[in-house]
């Protein structure tokens, strides 16, 4: 015999017919199946009403459950199908509705009493899921403009095309109108200006911004086959074997609207060039240019304000020729020069360019479009000085620095100072004195007699190339700037000499120490005196204490005595520290551990490496809110002890971390950011 455990609700359904019958049973039998299949019937009738009633009240998938109770229980009815295919378009699901009314259209024969209703929610369904509103038309002009545009970043590069310019007319028509225009990049594989480029060619007009690399391609043939009228910056990169005549001539096509010109490799040019070439020219910045070819007698350039001359094809530089060059630019604001020119530059540069504001002297800003400067104002407010094994001649900085004492507010040494043989003054105590066999000789501006405050400078760095020569010349900035609030210095130049001078900087509250890769240790294997000496006397400031942030930056490893952090954790003032260094040691986190004030820590750098169990000590820390670990990989038992940290609201990391993990972090600290 066989046993039946289940059956599908259309069998019980189905009339039965009767081979046998015992009284009037055959009648009864139909007259139950009647009633069964009534019941069925008002049963998916109240099913229907109530899926319709969840569908309401958002709670779609409960009216999605009992619309598949109503396929199960009338599959060869389209009933089922309607419902179901009619919640997914209340949910806004029109893709699955559409289908499901597909499977419905094939499962129920015409004649069905729903088969027509499916049909006709299939095509709402079609219309709805293929209407799109389109914002970008409807919003005002100024929103598109201010708030989206820039958020899409209209960028267009030469081996796809820009969407956006091709949804539709308005779309077109909007993202053209943005004031910044079109910012067009070649791809460094592009054959041939001749043809091709058919978007560059279509949208000429509107293209303010243009990358191009100059491989075997003459830049005029680009240009003469559109007009580029709004082209404003030109960013070029040439190789040895680029020609002179085509790119120059593709550079006058163009002279009308260019303001910004940043030329990379350009051997075959020469800066009087570029200039007779380009008289709209507000900022340029060139790398292997040559500077000797002579400007014009009168030619002056009135509206270039940035400029920036690097890797000069000709060297040694001639003196004579940048400052002819300088004293055809009036109204320069920003100046660039590598390597460095001769330092007796230094003290004229005012009288060739009164407007002069930043100064980057055998160094590079990369950008100088992008520095704040005052058309107006006169003075030099950051001064960024380098020079690999060269050096400058401390009567120069000394004249400069009088010149801008008023103005200057940053200053940035990476290169030796010395005093010349036939030198005017020296520097003693912070005072500038005349040499002794050149007393009495009478001088103009002798800033003996004048004063030497150097009231706004407020940042101070002397870096890897500096040598205890500069000493004296940091003593000085030091005892006459008394606004000073930030110190960066190279390790070994922070002698009992200078931290003496330092301590007596009354607004200091920001101190970096740096050590050059090839340096072994920060510290040296004892204590340096002076970082020893200046760390105890802002200790026994108590809460007088100016200092409030340490960088400390190694090369390779952070090899430091724990004597030496636990001086550190005992500045009663300290809320930032940062510790950068490509290996972490144990006792480096241990010793922090009694730093009450410590508000912001940074440990590691790029993929360093930490000993285990660092992070532990640091949850004693009562006020640590910022926490950024700079790490390969961290354990899961230092990831694990970041839970326990009391107050933390800032986490970053640059390691993986399990989910697990993460999980109960998050449940910890309020910001956290993988990197």
């Amino acid at each position: 015999m066989t046993t039946v455990e289940s059956i599908a609700w259309t069998e019980l359904l189905k009339a039965t017919i009767t081979t046998a019958q015992h009284g009037n049973d055959g009648n009864r039998i139909a007259t139950a199946t009647e009633t069964l299949q009534q019941t069925a019937h008002q049963f998916v009738k109240v099913l229907n009403e109530r899926a319709k009633l969840l569908a309401n009240s958002a709670q779609f998938e409960r009216a999605l459950r009992d619309a598949a109770a109503i396929r199960t229980i009338s599959p060869g009815s389209g009933f089922g199908y309607l419902c179901m295919g009619d919640v997914y378009c209340q949910q806004g699901h029109h893709a699955a509705a559409i289908s499901i009314y597909d499977r419905g259209l094939e499962a129920v024969p015409e004649s069905d009493a729903y088969y027509h209703q499916l049909q006709q929610h299939r095509m709402t369904a079609i219309n709805i899921s293929n209407k799109r509103v389109d914002f970008i038309s409807q919003l005002p002009l100024d929103i598109v403009i201010i708030n989206i545009i820039p958020r899409i970043e209209p960028k267009l590069y030469s081996h796809s095309l820009y969407g956006p310019l091709y949804v539709s007319r308005t779309w077109r028509e909007r993202f053209l109108q943005h004031p910044d225009g079109l910012d067009y990049h070649f791809d460094d594989a592009e054959a041939t200006f001749k043809a091709g480029h058919d978007q560059l060619v279509r949208f000429a007009p509107y293209v303010q911004s243009l990358d191009v690399s100059m491989k075997d391609v003459d830049l005029d043939e680009l240009f003469s086959r559109a007009h580029f009228s709004s082209l404003k910056v030109l960013d070029i990169m040439c190789n040895p074997s680029t020609p002179f005549r085509p790119l120059i001539s593709g550079l006058q096509m163009i002279a009308d609207s260019l303001t910004h010109l940043y030329i990379m490799d350009g051997h075959c040019l020469e800066l009087c060039d570029i200039l007779e070439s380009c008289p709209n020219l507000v900022s340029l910045s060139m790398d292997e240019v040559g500077v000797d070819v002579p400007l014009p007698p009168s030619a002056r350039y009135p509206k270039l304000t940035h400029l920036a001359i690097h890797n000069v094809s000709d060297i040694p530089l001639d003196d004579d020729a940048i400052e002819d060059i300088l004293s055809r630019l009036p109204s320069l604001l920003s100046f660039e020069i590598t390597p460095k020119a001769d330092s007796s530059l230094l003290p004229i540069l005012h009288e060739l360019c009164p407007y002069l504001q930043r100064l980057y002297f055998g160094d590079r800003s990369f950008r100088a479009d992008k520095i704040d400067v005052h058309p107006n104002r006169k003075g030099i407010t950051l001064a960024r000085f380098h020079g690999f094994k060269d050096f400058y001649v401390q009567d120069h900085l000394i004249q400069f620095f009088l010149t801008h004492r008023n103005t200057l507010e940053t200053f940035d040494c990476d290169g030796d100072i010395i005093r010349h043989y036939d030198a005017l003054w020296e520097l003693s105590d912070g005072r500038i004195l005349q040499i002794g066999d050149r007393r009495g000789k009478i001088l103009e501006n002798d800033p003996t007699q004048s004063d030497t405050s150097l009231i706004r400078l407020a940042s101070i760095r002397f870096a890897e190339f500096c040598s205890s020569s500069c000493n004296p010349f940091i003593s000085w900035i030091v005892l006459n700037a008394p606004n000073l609030t930030t110190i960066s210095i190279k390790e070994s130049l922070f002698q009992p000499e200078i931290a003496n001078v330092m301590t007596k900087s009354k607004k200091l509250s920001k101190l970096e120490i740096t050590r050059p890769w090839e340096d072994q240790y920060i510290f040296g294997e004892e204590d340096n005196e002076g970082i020893v000496q200046f760390l105890e006397y802002h200790i026994a400031m108590g809460d007088q204490s100016t200092l409030q942030e340490i960088t400390i930056c190694t090369g390779m490893s952070l090899t430091i005595s724990e004597t030496s952090i636990s001086r550190i954790a005992r500045l009663p003032c300290l809320k930032t520290l940062e510790l950068i260094a490509y290996h972490i040691p144990k006792e480096c986190t241990s010793a922090l551990a009694g730093c009450s004030s410590l508000q912001k820590l940074t440990l590691g750098g790029r993929r360093a490496t930490f000993a285990d169990d660092l992070m532990m000590p640091l949850s004693t820390l009562p006020n640590l809110k910022c926490l950024r670990i700079r790490a390969e990989s961290l354990s899961e038992v230092d990831l694990v002890a970041l839970t326990t940290f009391p107050r933390l609201e800032q986490l970053y990391l640059e390691c993986a971390v399990p989910d697990s993990i993460m999980a109960r972090l998050r449940k910890h600290i309020p910001k956290i950011i993988i990197q």
